[in-house]
């Protein structure tokens, strides 16, 4: 009967590491551009809702016409409302739902690619831009406030400033000049200063506005 010798094993092989979690530090801020998403999709929806009563009966008096200055009929009435074509309240809850879709995958832990989280971050900006603009057009043109369009703004200013940390983390602008004047920012609490002044000017521009 043939002898089978079994030769010891001299180690054991090294189990790898667990990956760290893909959210690991950042489901705040995920956290926070899905509650933003979510009070966007809210604000806009109200929009669409008064947009379609006004439209059927100009003479509705909506759920924001306070006075002559806080107005959303004046607003929602306005060609700057649909400048894109549908009104800019359909428009919005689109972007406000991919965003907080985003936000709710980040939530529950996956792991964004760096694509993913730069196509997220240039549309959370372009989107401030755009309100940014309305808000403007709004207070010197159209000469009327909707309360709505305010909580929108200030929805967008939170997932941009959320956006830009979680950017920060993936490290999607690399390690060369744009990605180490970003680390400055960041570490800096610089970038935070910047949405919340962002916010500041465009209510400062708002009061003028309709002040004079």
């Amino acid at each position: 009967m043939a002898v089978v010798s079994r030769t010891p094993q001299s180690g054991r092989a090294a189990a790898p590491e667990p990956e760290a979690p893909p959210t690991s530090g950042g489901r705040g801020w995920w956290a926070a551009v899905l509650v933003a998403g979510l009070a966007g999709v809210v604000f806009t929806g109200i929009q669409i809702v008064e947009k379609i009563a006004i439209s059927d009966q100009p003479s509705t008096v909506l759920s924001c016409d306070i006075n002559s200055v806080v107005s959303c009929s004046s607003v929602l009435t306005a060609w700057q409302s649909s400048v894109l074509g549908p009104p800019n309240a359909l428009v919005g809850a689109v972007l406000f739902a991919l965003l907080a879709s985003g936000g709710l995958a980040g939530v529950l832990g996956s792991r964004a690619s760096r694509s993913y989280l730069l196509t997220l971050w240039g549309l959370a900006v372009f989107f401030l831009g755009f309100a940014s603009w309305f808000m403007y057009q709004t207070a010197f043109r159209i000469g009327a406030l909707c309360i709505w369009c305010t909580g929108i703004v200030t929805a967008v200013v939170v997932i941009s400033a959320a956006l830009t940390r979680l950017n920060h983390r993936r490290r999607t602008l690399g390690e060369g000049s744009a990605g180490r004047a970003l680390d400055l920012v960041v570490h800096s609490n610089g970038d935070l200063i910047v949405w919340a002044g962002w916010w500041i000017v465009l209510a400062v521009l708002v009061w003028a506005g309709l002040a004079g």
